[in-house]
């Protein structure tokens, strides 16, 4: 199962919470070659040299801000600020990991979980606990990398076999 599968990871709030975390998370899931990518609202420039200089390795990273300035979905304001409509911008990380055939997303928002069909892990970054929603499975990022990546794989293996 493991060739195959791809997590995507939201960056504020969750790698930017506890990077030395998945510095190393990202190089055991990348060793068993299964696909990280990061998904954000940054710019995928800002995204990635962030994680080069945390050296936090990842398959690629997705920009919300990127895709929707490409698609010309985006407003600037003369102070440098944008504006995506909301109900564009809530649904865009469901809507890709839909399309992208993502296995599990793990995220801080609520809010985006609220659109996901792929199964969805809410990260409480305080706690450094997951909540993978629709199932309760809960999975404590307090204990090693490599036991945590266990977990999201056999809660994964649990999922796809219902």
């Amino acid at each position: 199962m493991n060739n195959s599968l791809k997590i995507s990871i939201d960056y504020h709030g969750v790698i930017t919470s506890n990077p030395s975390f998945f510095k190393t998370f990202n190089h055991l899931a990348l060793n068993e070659n299964i696909k990280i990518i990061v998904l954000s609202g940054a710019y995928s420039v800002d995204v990635k040299t962030y994680l080069e200089k945390n050296q936090i390795p990842y398959t690629s990273v997705w920009s919300l801000l990127d895709n929707f300035k490409q698609r010309n979905l985006v407003a600037f304001n003369d102070d440098g600020s944008f504006h995506v409509a909301d109900d564009i911008w809530n649904k865009a990380k469901a809507k890709y990991c839909k399309e992208q055939n993502i296995d599990l997303h793990i995220d801080d928002s609520m809010l985006y979980g609220l659109y996901f069909q792929t199964p969805f892990c809410l990260y409480a970054p305080t706690e450094q606990k997951c909540q993978i929603l629709k199932k309760n499975i809960p999975i404590d990022f307090n204990q090693p990398a490599q036991k945590v990546l266990d977990e999201i794989i056999k809660a994964l293996k649990n999922l796809s076999s219902k």
